[in-house]
């Protein structure tokens, strides 16, 4: 059973090196203040819209100035799994048998009076327009650290370690094609076998919102090889985007479109049209959708897209 995170996913971003840290500068980009739109990271939708309070932070780093902080969202009551913080995805994907990835983590309060703070990678299920969850690590408001090592939450374990407030903590997860490490501060916690072996679409940061703020730092992805996948998902493009009414597929030389597909993250088909390279998308609710655009030759291209 899928547990979907209320969740938007983002714009797509280029890994164009094998390394790329995202430590919230100025220098890469970043401004202090809300963190929707940055750089392809977005926030999570609720029926008034993207939450404004999770932002780029100048009141703890790690190195640097700024930090990404997971903020308590006072407006909403706790709830029952991580939902609230933001999510970042890539393009190309992340390839499973090559990538590390790894985030420094920091909580000014006691655990106990805290939220549970999660990370989760995770890859796109195209048939069935939802994300599968991979893998997840919390620190958890008891002062435990925990691992989901199976897909969609299962294989759920606690790491031989404990965490305090007002530490940094650094997370590494490493993917090769047998195997996923998990260390904390370089101390390997537990090995598990890459079963799934599907790449990596994409991250997100979310807490239950009991109480309390996280941070976040240098965030750091490595991939010595690129993603086939991927690379075929960029060869349709789709824009603008985010669009507000017109939306334009564009198919690779020689290609034609049969008809364009608008789903929502749940797999419903919210609209359709024929023989076109344009669709009208004025009418949607703001928010994150897969357009699949059919070609006469029988091919089918997906891509996310979000809605203004």
């Amino acid at each position: 059973m899928k547990k979907l995170y209320a969740l938007s996913l983002g714009l797509a971003s280029l890994f164009a090196f094998a390394q790329q840290t995202i430590s919230f500068e100025s220098s890469e980009g970043y401004q202090v203040g809300d963190i929707n739109g940055q750089n392809g990271w977005t926030v999570t939708q609720t029926s008034s819209g993207p939450l404004t309070n999770q932002v780029v932070s100048s009141e703890y780093a790690k190195t640097g100035t700024n930090s990404f902080k997971n903020a308590h969202v006072a407006q909403y009551q706790s709830q029952m799994v991580p939902i609230f913080g933001i999510e970042k995805s890539f393009v190309p994907s992340l390839d499973y048998k090559s990538t590390t990835l790894s985030y420094d983590f920091f909580a000014p309060q006691q655990p106990a009076l805290g939220s549970d703070f999660e990370f989760a990678a995770y890859a796109v299920n195209p048939s069935e327009q939802v994300f599968d969850v991979l893998l997840a690590v919390g620190f958890e408001n008891r002062g435990y650290i925990y691992l989901y090592t199976e897909k969609n939450f299962s294989g759920f374990l606690y790491a031989n370690k404990t965490w305090v407030p007002n530490r940094w903590y650094n997370v590494k997860i490493k993917f090769t094609e047998d195997k996923i490490s998990y260390y904390i501060d370089n101390e390997l916690v537990h090995e598990n076998a890459n079963v799934d072996k599907v790449n990596i679409e994409g991250i997100n940061f979310l807490h239950n919102n009991y109480k309390g703020d996280a941070y976040y730092d240098n965030i750091t992805v490595t991939n010595d090889v690129l993603a086939v996948n991927g690379v075929q998902k960029e060869s349709v493009k789709v824009y603008p985007n985010p669009v507000d009414d017109i939306l334009i597929v564009q198919l690779p030389q020689g290609e034609s479109v049969e008809r364009i597909e608008v789903y929502s993250f749940a797999g419903n088909k919210i609209v359709e049209t024929k023989s076109e390279n344009q669709i009208n998308l004025k009418h949607l609710q703001a928010g994150v959708y897969f357009v699949q655009a059919k070609t006469k030759g029988g091919k089918t291209y997906t891509s996310k897209i979000v809605k203004k």
